[in-house]
């Protein structure tokens, strides 16, 4: 017999991801103005070895806090759920991050 309860859980959890990147992006979209957003784009994001450098970085930082703070709270049986769900707010920010204007376009 099958188990379908990590099956339900995974698509529990996959739903949970995709609504957090949702509204991480919505939040700092209206938080941070378009400039300011523009301006980290060009800094950090629009060369891709940087952004491919910077982002394994951030990763691995925001994963040994996670697991730093999960373990102090003796939570260990539910880090594989909680790890994502802070990945998923950085996977918001940097959509957010995306310019959504061409270079032609004008200002309105």
């Amino acid at each position: 017999m099958t188990n379908y309860l990590g099956v339900k859980t995974f698509f529990i959890m996959l739903a949970v991801d995709i609504l957090i990147v949702l509204v991480t992006f919505f939040l700092f979209s209206k938080l941070i103005p378009g400039e300011k957003r523009h301006r980290i784009w060009e800094k950090y994001i629009s060369s891709f070895s940087r952004f491919v450098i910077y982002l394994f970085l951030v990763t691995v930082i925001i994963n040994v806090i996670t697991a730093l703070i999960v373990y102090s709270l003796r939570y260990q049986k539910y880090l594989n759920y909680i790890a994502p769900a802070v990945q998923s707010v950085l996977i918001g920010f940097i959509a957010s991050c995306v310019p959504r204007r061409g270079v032609e376009e004008k200002k309105s």
